[in-house]
């Protein structure tokens, strides 16, 4: 079960083991129906002292839990990187060819060094790329840093989310597509097995109304979900380019973290963030 081993004797231990997680909401190998995506990672040591780095990968549908070593010893000021994070990870016999070659989910990264305790040590960056026809040169693709795991987290999250499939005028055509996850761990830090439930509320922020179906989604520990063209799957209007969505905890204790990708329908390339 992701992140409750980790976390419950890393990220708040004793000081002589304390150690630090970074989160990343989203990697994936995926085929599409017009690309296939990919996920490269660099993950870096900003110290002059070495460190060991571990991972956990859970899949979004669950069926795959596997962590390990990724780094035996990154040393100072070094730097891992990998071009296909899934393919690095099938490479070292943590999961197989085809959960790498069609996979989606969460990673886990956590620094093993014992002096690593403020969480700017070391850091992981991750960019989902594209390639729309074999023999080309991959997309630009969208970019984000991990996060670091800390006490006290989100419970409730909002955004702004954009369609212009239908605007006219000379500018991009986009959807915007919305990830869920539930991080696995409670204010206090420690690991958290029982599921959530975030409740999406989406408002027109012409007149400050709801619009729209207020759906659910549950999520089991360490568990994300990636709600795609939230325009056409909740047949939101099409007369609005843009909404304020609101999601909220209404069950469950374990913290919650959100974000976005707005993206391009011709490139396949997104812009990611947070959500607040």
């Amino acid at each position: 079960m992701k992140k409750l081993f980790a976390i419950a004797l890393c990220l708040f231990a004793v000081p002589a083991f304390a150690v630090f997680s970074v989160d990343l909401p989203v990697v994936t190998h995926a085929v599409g129906a017009t690309a296939t995506f990919y996920t490269s990672m660099d993950v870096t040591n900003n110290t002059n002292q070495p460190t060991g780095v571990n991972f956990e990968y859970v899949s979004s549908d669950l069926t795959v839990d596997a962590s390990g070593t990724l780094v035996a010893a990154l040393g100072p000021f070094g730097n891992f990187h990998s071009d296909d994070v899934l393919g690095t990870l099938a490479a070292q016999g943590a999961i197989t060819a085809a959960q790498a070659t069609n996979g989606f989910g969460t990673l886990l990264i956590t620094f093993t060094n014992p002096a690593f305790t403020g969480g700017n040590e070391a850091s992981v960056t991750v960019r989902v790329y594209n390639y729309l026809t074999a023999g080309q040169k991959p997309s630009v693709g969208l970019a984000y840093r991990g996060v670091v795991l800390r006490k006290n987290g989100s419970h409730s999250l909002s955004t702004v989310i954009s369609n212009t499939t239908t605007a006219s005028g000379n500018i991009p055509a986009v959807v915007t597509n919305l990830g869920l996850e539930n991080v696995g761990i409670n204010d206090a830090g420690a690991g958290d097995a029982t599921p959530v439930t975030l409740q999406l509320t989406f408002y027109d922020p012409a007149t400050g109304g709801t619009v729209g179906p207020q759906p659910t989604v549950t999520l089991g520990p360490g568990q994300v979900t990636q709600l795609n063209d939230l325009w056409s799957r909740y047949s939101l209007p099409a007369s609005a380019n843009s909404l304020v969505l609101t999601v909220t905890e209404t069950s469950g204790t374990a913290q919650i973290r959100g974000y976005v990708s707005v993206k391009d329908v011709s490139t396949n390339d997104g812009s990611f963030f947070f959500m607040q």
